[in-house]
């Protein structure tokens, strides 16, 4: 199965990146996904377009450490269900498991899974199977959320253990240590885990409602994450042959690995989106004289 993520969670960096002055229409295109991702229908998007989204607008806003600056700017109901879920649960680790558990409704691209537990602590961590900047600073972003979360349902500010990034140290710690209230942020780490302590996870939530939750987590069971539209295909080869610094020698085997699929899927995805490997490759050829 072709890796995909929700659109919400490309509206989320499309949001945060408007705000800060960008161009979320040319960002979604650079990024390979259609310029009605922000006001289109529900769906989803290739696996490869959410951490690219990220990187580019890490790069184009020249901020740095947007996936915590991101948190902050948080609106309830952003990322759908997952926010209700999250919200309406009686205690904070009920609701990090129902988040966990409703992940795969959101992407199949990335997970929050259990990695480790003691009397005292629990470890989560962000699997991922994709490498670079754009992992990194999703990661970044997705712990600031679920520390975010936690502090708005408990109502007082919690402080993980610790938190470990594979990306690499910043010029300043200043403003992770101060986000996550806790000294024990380490960089390069193997993976990205959040350590939290358990009795912050046994903290009630003044956000919660059972029934609601109850409702929350019937249909979240039934929940699936659709296939990308073709046109996104499409959208995310051009944006990837665009960024290549010559045509000359590319091919639809090289293009295939780039994109993580087969050259077979690929051809059979544009097909569905009513174009060709062969098309794709005149008009980005165009482009590049132009």
């Amino acid at each position: 199965m072709t890796a995909s993520d929700s659109v919400l969670l490309a509206r989320f960096v499309l949001t945060r990146a408007r705000a800060a002055g960008l161009d979320p229409v040319e960002l979604a295109r650079a990024a390979g996904i259609g310029a009605d991702t922000l006001e289109g229908p529900p769906g989803s998007v290739p696996g490869q377009c959410y951490p690219r989204l990220w990187e580019l607008f890490e790069r184009r806003a020249e901020l740095p450490h947007v996936g915590l600056r991101a948190a902050e700017r948080y609106g309830m109901g952003e990322l759908g269900m997952m926010d209700y879920l999250l919200a309406t649960a009686s205690t904070v680790g009920e609701g990090l498991r129902a988040a966990g558990e409703f992940g795969s409704a959101l992407s199949t691209s990335r997970r929050l899974v259990l990695v480790g537990k003691d009397d005292r602590h629990v470890i989560i961590a962000a699997e991922t199977a994709e490498e670079g900047r754009g992992a990194e600073v999703a990661a970044q972003a997705s712990f600031a959320f679920l520390t975010g979360r936690a502090r708005l349902g408990a109502r007082t500010r919690i402080a993980p253990v610790a938190v470990t990034l594979r990306e690499r140290a910043p010029r300043h710690h200043a403003p992770y240590t101060e986000f996550f209230g806790t000294a024990a942020v380490d960089f390069g780490a193997d993976a990205d885990t959040l350590t939290l302590h358990h009795a912050d996870l046994d903290r009630r939530q003044f956000t919660a409602d059972p029934g609601l939750a109850a409702v929350l987590r019937r249909a979240a069971t039934v929940a699936t994450l659709s296939t990308p539209p073709a046109r996104a295909w499409a959208d995310l080869l051009a944006a990837e042959l665009n960024s290549l610094p010559s045509l000359d020698t590319v091919s639809i085997h090289g293009m295939a690995r780039r994109l993580d699929t087969s050259p077979r899927t690929l051809q059979r995805r544009l097909a569905a989106a009513g174009t060709s490997w062969s098309r794709e490759l005149a008009s980005a050829r165009r482009r590049a004289v132009w």
